[in-house]
């Protein structure tokens, strides 16, 4: 079923992650040439550069882990409808388009094909006969925008309410084709067999879970052949005379992981994050017990996620594969993020950096060039409120110690004064402790053909 929603919600899903299918809209009016509208690009490609030493779009390994964690993130497992188990897939989504120049969405279920040997999906959707949004998304030439999202750590949920920082989603863009009544009733036979035979192929879907398929698409074993096929035509034409059967193939794919995402400190934000500073030599100092590490830990996902308490809160990621599993899309970005940085997927907690990812993660602060730490009091002494980042190395701290690689940020808070902000690099720390995500951007575009 197709219900029409012109939610908040379902508007910012579309401006959350990107802009449509379509790259230009055009306008004509009678005796003008069509008005061209400026491709604005999506954040989503801005970001994914800059989130992370690593980006998962650059290497086939890397495309082939968003594709299955997009179908991880999707994954429903199977339910129940009469005592009949029917095979997961179905979901919620908002689907965004525009018609003659206007925007327009809806929420519909669609349910998931995912072929995990070509990594392309299909999604799969009934409305009633001749709706006509659907009809309109079909003719309008920019395809649809279908958004998917997940609020993570049901625990705070309950205690402290909506989290969004911890939310994480996809969109997909893509043409939409409408199968009707009329498809397999055109006259002409040949094209009424291959129409019929398509929706046979769907129907016959163990993922499909929309309640009337699955209700209808159940069929005696005594019957032979020629009356089974006769029954599952008979079924469809049933079906197909008062609903409408649409597909969405998509062609571009943006996924937000948040779960992984590093500590997002910047020159706007740092003083918030003030009570991380640490000191490590300060005597008998251990890490794992200063309070500001702890703190960095929990708000640095990319680390927390994988810890034992971490990795409690975040169980829906163990729907369709166990925490223990090496198919885990947790254990699986880890072992890539392993194999980037350390040159194998399981190292040592002591494992050393190849040269090549430490080139890397240095580029990320300064272009590769630190500043000592009277070079950087002297620069934030001198910036006036100027906003800035300064990383800086302090010698004096050990090589494995937080402290030793820092951040320097300067600016004006909301209330107008003048700020500097000291803080050890946890990204960078992090990035180069082996078994944790650190270091992969959260944001990515992928495109199919």
């Amino acid at each position: 079923m197709l219900r029409p929603s012109f939610t908040l919600l379902s508007a910012s899903l579309l401006l959350a992650f990107g802009t449509t299918y379509a790259a230009t809209a055009s306008q004509t009016e009678p005796g003008a040439a069509p008005k061209k509208i400026e491709t604005i690009s999506g954040a989503t490609q801005k970001r994914e550069a800059t989130s992370g030493a690593f980006v998962l779009t650059k290497t086939p390994e890397g495309k082939k882990l968003l594709k299955d964690m997009a179908a991880d993130f999707l994954y429903t497992g199977p339910s129940t409808f009469d005592s009949k188990k029917i095979g997961g897939g179905r979901n919620m989504y908002a689907i965004a388009t525009s018609y003659a120049n206007h925007p327009e969405n809806i929420t519909a279920e669609l349910t998931t094909d995912y072929n995990p040997e070509t990594g392309k999906f299909l999604f799969y959707g009934t409305t009633a006969k001749d709706s006509g949004k659907i009809l309109r998304a079909a003719k309008s030439g920019t395809g649809v925008s279908v958004a998917w999202v997940k609020q993570l750590r049901e625990n705070e949920i309950k205690n402290q309410g909506y989290n969004y920082y911890d939310s994480y989603g996809v969109q997909f863009d893509g043409p939409v084709e409408i199968i009707t009544s009329k498809s397999i009733n055109t006259g002409d036979p040949a094209k009424d067999a291959a129409a019929l035979k398509r929706l046979e192929e769907i129907m016959s879907k163990s993922l499909t879970t929309i309640k009337e398929w699955n209700l209808l698409w159940q069929f005696d074993p005594k019957l032979t052949p020629q009356e089974l096929a006769k029954a599952k035509e008979q079924a469809i034409r049933d079906f197909m005379s008062y609903e409408d059967v649409y597909v969405v193939d998509p062609k571009k794919m943006i996924i937000i992981g948040y779960f992984y995402r590093p500590l997002m400190v910047n020159p706007k934000s740092a003083f918030v994050y003030g009570d991380y500073g640490i000191d490590s030599s300060k005597p008998n100092f251990k890490l794992e017990e200063a309070p500001g590490y702890q703190k960095a830990l929990r708000d640095t996902n990319c680390a927390y996620t994988v810890s034992k308490t971490g990795r409690a809160e975040y169980p829906f990621l163990d729907g369709k594969h166990s925490a223990d599993s090496p198919d885990n899309i947790i254990n699986r970005l880890v072992a890539y993020k392993n194999e980037q940085v350390f040159g194998q997927s399981h190292p040592q907690q002591n494992a050393k950096p190849l040269p090549a990812a430490l080139e890397k993660i240095e580029k990320m602060y300064n272009g590769g060039k630190m500043v000592t730490k009277a070079e950087a009091e002297k620069m934030a002494k001198e910036a006036n409120g100027k906003r800035q980042t300064i990383y800086w190395e302090d010698t004096s701290k050990a090589e494995n110690m937080p402290d030793r690689y820092m951040i320097t940020y300067t600016g004006v808070d909301s209330n107008g004064r003048n700020y500097i902000s000291i803080q050890p690099n946890w990204n960078r720390y992090f990035m180069l402790q082996p078994n944790n995500m650190c270091g992969i951007a959260t944001r990515h575009s992928l495109y199919w053909d």
